[in-house]
């Protein structure tokens, strides 16, 4: 016995959605990889971590805000300890700028529940960016080597591919 298409009413049928068993006529077939589907089960479903919310991207900030605090003060404070070593408390001042560049990834990635995107992305590189330029201007750290563009560039980098696509 003939169904009828569940879009086109006058339009019988034999053939029905391989997933929701609704009986579609051939202009409302899509071709899938395991069979044939109707354009409502055909339809690509969003990938669950990459729906950030408007309260995500607050966490996201809350989270940035408070790591790059504690990132200045624990810069200002580490450079007053290795300000004594010379040549190695200098690179030593731009290996801890990396490593907070990891732990504001790290932290915004856990404050948004493993979330992913290119605004969460943005969150972590100006949050970056902020301790930089703090930085700076309270311990002395200037961009006037190599090095300096360097770790900058990696910190930064580290932040933000914690949350890549």
């Amino acid at each position: 016995m003939a169904d009828y298409c569940y879009r086109h009413k006058d339009t019988e049928t034999l053939l029905k959605c391989g997933q929701c068993g609704r009986p579609i006529c051939v202009r409302c077939i899509v071709q899938h990889p395991v069979g044939i589907r109707c354009p409502e089960c055909a339809r690509p479903k969003p990938v669950a971590a990459w729906e950030v919310s408007s309260l995500h991207y607050f966490r996201a900030v809350a989270a940035a805000a408070v790591i790059t605090v504690a990132g200045i003060v624990g810069m200002v404070v580490f450079s007053e300890l290795v300000l004594s070593l010379g040549l190695a408390g200098y690179y030593l001042r731009w290996m801890a700028l990396v490593g907070i560049g990891y732990a504001l990834g790290a932290g915004v990635r856990l404050a948004v529940g493993g979330k992913r995107g290119r605004g969460l992305q943005w969150v972590a590189g100006v949050a970056m960016v902020v301790v930089f330029l703090a930085a700076s201007s309270l311990v002395g750290l200037a961009l006037d080597s190599l090095v300096g563009i360097g770790a900058v560039v990696v910190a930064v980098y580290v932040a933000v591919m914690q949350l890549r696509l």
